[in-house]
């Protein structure tokens, strides 16, 4: 079926449930078929190919394809820890069995004309105009002012079609002034036998004062496409730490802006990929101090398997009025195989004088003299490989302080290490 097929059939369904967001719908779809997806010809895609995107032919959900089995029941609640607040999405649905109450967490409202956003300058518009064609809905959270929220809120997204779905989802995040919200956003599919995709778009808002702790863990199977925008708005003396953990997929692209539009706030930005095979990752972030005395802080890093591959671009700009402005980028990769390449981009743009402004990258292989140091121990090559990449990995995972989201990242952390190091 090609993209027009799904389109018709898609507004049959959606296009007269809001007039005004069909019509802009309709002009996101028609700049789509006349530009089409981004090509490593753009230079914010120079490492990333979607030939084998475009190959597939992609579906939208049918009507029953969030009904699950019991054994995929019972398989996806093995992903809901107690010490979380849980909500699950089946292919784009939430599941009301799997989910915790809601108790006013959250609201799931209809798209309207002015959730679709056009920024000429966003390196993503090509792929954002063939999601956002296909919105219908919204997930809101809002967390008031002066509240703790205690545990942590996850939003599982599955994706359990037989066929090749295209699933697109859009999340809004506020968080009030003075606030305080651990935010997981968790992906991963259930179907091992065709490929599916998924594009997140992520907008967040944090107030004067407010704290987020927010972590993406991707891990999908690995004939899987990801693809998702995060925007972050920091106001006076906000706190964000953020970590992204790619472990699944066959090519997952990560898009990370951050503005700082108050003064006195801090990001510490950080992102892990443990990556096997043929799987491919791209990280782009996009640090914007718009006004000074503010503290960004970038920290990635990759473990490199088989034939995969990983790109890091950081971009950084410190703009005129953005006086006192540090910011700190670091990029580490080690590739445990001949075949695994690594590429990274610093990118700082700087117009005040006043600034503090760093960066780095290293990219190396795990010391032979570390591994015979286990041997001699009776430790084997496997448990070495595999202490050694745990060594270089965990510092990230402890950058989220809190013990029942270090524990989850570390099991699925760990379970990927074990299959990607016995083929390394």
């Amino acid at each position: 079926m090609s993209w027009d097929n799904n389109y018709l059939n898609f507004k049959n369904v959606f296009g007269s449930s809001n007039i005004e967001a069909s019509e802009q719908r309709s002009k996101l779809f028609n700049s789509f078929m006349t530009n089409g997806l981004p090509t490593k010809r753009d230079e914010a895609w120079k490492f990333t190919s979607l030939s084998d995107f475009k190959e597939i032919d992609w579906k939208l959900n049918g009507e029953n394809e969030n009904l699950l089995t019991h054994e995929q029941m019972q398989q996806i609640s093995k992903h809901l820890p107690s010490a979380f607040i849980n909500f699950v999405f089946v292919n784009g649905k939430l599941n009301l069995t799997l989910s915790d109450d809601n108790d006013g967490l959250f609201e799931i409202s209809t798209i309207e004309s002015s959730d679709f956003e056009f920024d000429e300058k966003n390196t993503e518009n090509r792929l954002l105009n063939l999601s956002q064609a296909f919105l219908t809905k919204k997930i809101n959270f809002n967390v008031l002012k002066q509240k703790t929220i205690e545990k942590t809120v996850q939003i599982l997204f599955i994706q359990s079609s037989p066929d090749s779905v295209f699933q697109s989802d859009k999340l809004n995040l506020s968080v009030g002034e003075n606030s305080e919200i651990k935010l997981l956003i968790n992906t991963m599919s259930l179907s091992p036998t065709k490929a599916n995709a998924i594009n997140l778009n992520l907008n967040v808002k944090l107030e004067k004062a407010s704290r987020l702790s927010f972590v993406q863990l991707q891990n999908e199977n690995q004939k899987s496409f990801h693809f998702s925008q995060t925007r972050f708005q920091l106001n006076s003396s906000a706190q964000l730490t953020s970590l992204v953990l790619s472990l699944g997929g066959r090519l997952i692209r990560n898009y990370f802006h951050v503005d700082f539009i108050g003064e006195n706030a801090l990001a510490g930005v950080y992102g892990l990929g443990v990556l096997d095979a043929d799987q491919h990752l791209d990280n782009y972030t996009f640090l914007q101090h718009s006004l000074g005395n503010n503290e960004s802080i970038q920290h990635y890093k990759s473990i490199l398997s088989g034939s995969s591959s990983s790109a890091f671009r950081g971009r950084v700009l410190i703009e005129p009025n953005s006086q006192k402005a540090k910011s700190e980028q670091l990029n580490n990769n080690l590739l445990l195989t001949r075949t695994a390449k690594a590429d990274s981009v610093p990118q700082l743009e700087i117009f005040a004088d006043d600034v503090k402004a760093g960066h780095g990258a290293t990219f190396g292989q795990l010391n032979k003299d570390e591994i015979f140091y286990f041997l001699t121990r009776g430790i084997n090559q496997y448990q070495a490989v595999k202490m050694l990449s745990y060594g270089f990995a965990k510092e990230m995972i402890y950058k989220i302080e809190n013990e029942d989201i270090q524990n989850y990242l570390i099991a699925a952390f760990n379970q990927k290490l074990d299959s990607m190091v016995q083929n390394a």
